[in-house]
């Protein structure tokens, strides 16, 4: 399990959705390459999984809004799909 990094500032400040999917990347790059592809279709849809619902969560432990993070996941998710296509 990857340790998530903390925002900046407990504040808004730029590009602090950009931070929150830098904080997530790895995590949830490791949780695609362990769960069936629909569940990352989904998610970059806005439906997480429960694995990604706990990722979410964990972000949330330690600074980000569970909103932020979800968001970061579903964008992430859809990062995936869009390289996967690019590779076909």
């Amino acid at each position: 399990m990857q340790t998530l990094s903390r925002p900046l500032s407990n504040d808004a400040y730029k590009d602090r959705d950009i931070g929150c999917q830098e904080a997530l990347e790895g995590a949830v790059n490791e949780i695609a390459r362990n769960v069936p592809a629909n569940q990352i279709v989904d998610a970059a849809g806005g439906r997480l999984s429960p694995v990604l619902v706990a990722l979410a969560k964990r972000a949330a432990a330690v600074g980000w809004s569970l909103e932020e993070a979800e968001v970061a996941i579903s964008e992430l998710a859809q990062n995936i799909l869009d390289e996967q296509a690019e590779e076909s």
